[in-house]
Formats: structure tokens, sequence, C-alpha cells
């Protein structure tokens, strides 16, 4: 199965390169030799290249080290080697890889590549593009599957995380649930640790109105609205669930601030179809809140795309030219922040349908399954334990 769904990666970027005229394309992204390959590495300062042409064996130029490890891939490629990083004369990176695309009459080159690379490469004509990010945008049923399985878990977590919280606990305990997660994709075998990353987090109010902050393991969980994330990729496919949560009983602000993020989500989720411009649906959510009086209370995007990565094309944003198709897989998110008070944020993982979209991950939304004030005491026992132990005061 899965050297079927790499040989038809393979198959429809080499269709592409007929198209564009393009004789051989340089592939250097970790993740997007990934993709194409399955084979895990981490580069340090030795570079990774792929070499795809439309009608010959893909090409992998690798260091000496790695040569034994690559010829372990599932599909067949030709593999060359450079000594290592430096090297002497002659066998250096570039000179073994310049070597070779000499005989190409017009080579691409994914432009995502490092600068220092980029200005070593020399080519009878270098094409930058973006094949790649296109191709990666609309997803297979196998990606599909593993999204889908990825999600599930998001969703797993966020409840984990719903069980766990109470007034009181540190930062600290909901960082230590992704343990848990990465414990049962090892007992199931499911576990690769150079392509899954795990964050399960709460970001406390009123810390939770700066998205990209980072709060102290000490900041407690406490009245107001709490974000929390599920943010993961496992076994190479991504997917994030987040929700905003109360300890306690939210005030009349809090709660109207609450229903204009869900009715901007609602307005975005309405004309999200295959067809739709990105740009519109991320209007859709933007203006309403605009309207509302919160044009300085808005930090980003109403979404991104999703695969390989947590954050990848298309762009739900304004200026965006992209339109929607059917199997892109995306997030909806529109969010409110105030100083002082917090912020406001519902985000799934959402699959673009024909007629509409598909909700991959389902962890509640409505302010009445957001609302926690249950005592927890097993959780806090935990969490009492976990302070001691790292003496948070």
């Amino acid at each position: 199965m899965l050297k079927q769904e790499l040989l038809y990666r393979i198959g429809r970027l080499q269709k592409t390169l007929e198209t564009h005229s393009i004789d051989s394309y340089i592939i250097t992204a970790e993740e997007d030799i990934w993709y194409f390959t399955n084979i895990t590495y981490k580069p340090e300062e030795r570079p990774f290249f792929l070499v795809i042409s439309p009608d010959q064996q893909p090409v992998l130029v690798v260091p000496k080290l790695e040569e034994s490890h690559v010829y372990k891939g599932i599909i067949d490629c030709k593999v060359i080697t450079y000594w290592d990083y430096p090297s002497p004369v002659g066998e250096n990176w570039n000179e073994v890889l310049n070597d070779f695309i000499k005989r190409f009459g017009r080579t691409g080159i994914e432009d995502n590549v490092k600068a220092e690379v980029f200005l070593k490469i020399k080519a009878k004509e270098l094409v930058p593009s973006q094949l790649i990010v296109e191709q990666r945008k609309l997803k297979s049923p196998y990606e599909l599957e593993k999204i889908r399985s990825s999600a599930r878990i998001s969703d797993r977590a966020m409840e984990m995380i719903f069980k766990s919280v109470y007034k009181g606990a540190t930062v600290i305990e909901p960082f230590a649930l992704s343990r848990s997660v990465q414990t049962e994709l090892i007992r199931t075998k499911q576990f690769d640790p150079i392509t899954t990353s795990l964050l399960t987090a709460v970001w406390p109010a009123p810390i939770s109105s700066m998205p990209h902050s980072i709060p102290n393991l000490g900041d407690r969980l406490g009245s107001g609205p709490n974000v929390a994330m599920a943010y993961f990729r496992i076994n190479g496919y991504a997917s994030e669930c987040e929700r905003t949560f109360f300890l306690e009983n939210p005030t009349d602000e809090e709660e109207e601030l609450f229903h204009l993020m869900m009715t901007a989500r609602q307005r975005a989720l309405k004309v999200l179809k295959a067809g739709a411009r990105a740009a519109d649906v991320d209007s859709e959510a933007r203006n309403y809140l605009i309207k509302n009086g919160l044009s300085e209370n808005l930090l980003h995007r109403t979404g991104h795309g999703v695969g390989l990565g947590n954050h990848e094309a298309p762009f739900i944003a304004e200026g965006s030219n992209e339109i929607l198709e059917e199997n892109m897989v995306i997030t909806i998110e529109p969010g409110i922040y105030i100083d002082g008070v917090g912020g406001y944020r519902h985000s799934d993982t959402i699959l673009v349908t024909r007629e509409g979209y598909e909700l991959l991950t389902t962890a509640p939304t409505e302010l009445s399954d957001v609302i926690m004030k249950r005592p927890n005491p097993i959780a806090k026992l935990k969490g009492s334990l976990i302070q001691k132990s790292l003496k948070i005061e």
C-alpha cells in the first residue's frame, strides 16, 4: 500500500514535469523528500537531495554516512554519495550534484531550498518552482486515512485535557499529557520518533491573548478564557484541535465574546466548499468580527492547510488567490484576543468536500460543553505530585 502510494506521488510529479518541460527536479526539504520516499533522517549540516526526472529512476544524493540507510528505502532509487561536510575538492555535495545534473537541459528546484544550497547549484538552466507545494495541497485517499487517524488522536488528547483541568492547575500538567499519547503510540507500535511531534498545552487567561507566547510552567489556570491545544504530527501526518474553555461561569462579556467567535467560525464554515476562494472564507469571519468592533483584537488569518506539516498551503487568508479544491485539508480558527483578558479560539482540522466540508476533529465546541466546574480531585492529586516533584510553589 505504502509503496503504491509513493510511486503514485512520484508519477504525479513526473507528469507535471513533462507539462512544464522540465528535464529534472531537485528536492531538498526534509519533509518533501519524506513525502516521496518515506525515508526518515536528520540532515544536520549534511544536505540530502532527491532528483526526479520525467522518465528516469529517482536519484538520491546523500552523504556517505547515510548510504546504507537510504538503501533500505521502500522505493527503488539510484544512490549517489558525497564524502562529508566539508569534503576535499571534488568530493563536496555541490560538486557531486552538479556533475550529475549537467546532463539535463532544464532543471527545476522547489523554492523552499536554502539560499546557501541554491547558490552552489550550477545547472544549464535552473528554474525555482512550487510544484511540490501544489501537489501536496490535494490529499490522496491514503493521506486522508493517515490525517483522519491523527485527528482522532487529537480529539482524544483534547478529551484528556478537559478531564484533567481544574482551577489552580499549573501549565505543566496539560503539557505532561503528551507523554500518555506517546506511550500509547509506542505500545501499539505506531511510533516513529523522527516524524512524530506531540504538543498538548493550555494557554491560561490572560496569557491566552498572546497565542504564540510561551507560558511559564508555574502559571496556573483560573478564571477567564483558557485555550487548550492538541497540536500533533503523528508518523508524518498532522492535525490540530484547539478549544476555548472556562473553569467557572463566564461573565456576560466573556460569554458575548465567545459567541462572537463561534458566529465568525460558523460564517466561515457556511461558505467553505470546493470552488470557494480562500480569501472569501477568511473575509466571512474577519469582516463579521470587524463589524462588531473587534478590528483591533484580530491577530491572524482564519486558517491554513494541514498535511505533512501543521502549517502548509493553502492559507485561508486575506490576500490569497487560492481556489479551494475537494480533498484539501485546512483549519478554520478565527480568533479574538483581548489584552489582559484572554483569547477566544476554536480550531479544527477540516476536509474540504465538493459540497461543503467534513470536520475531522470533533471535540465539543458549544459553551455549555466547555464550562468545567467539577472538583476533579484525582487530577488535583496528580497535579500536586507533579508540582511537588518540580518544586513549583
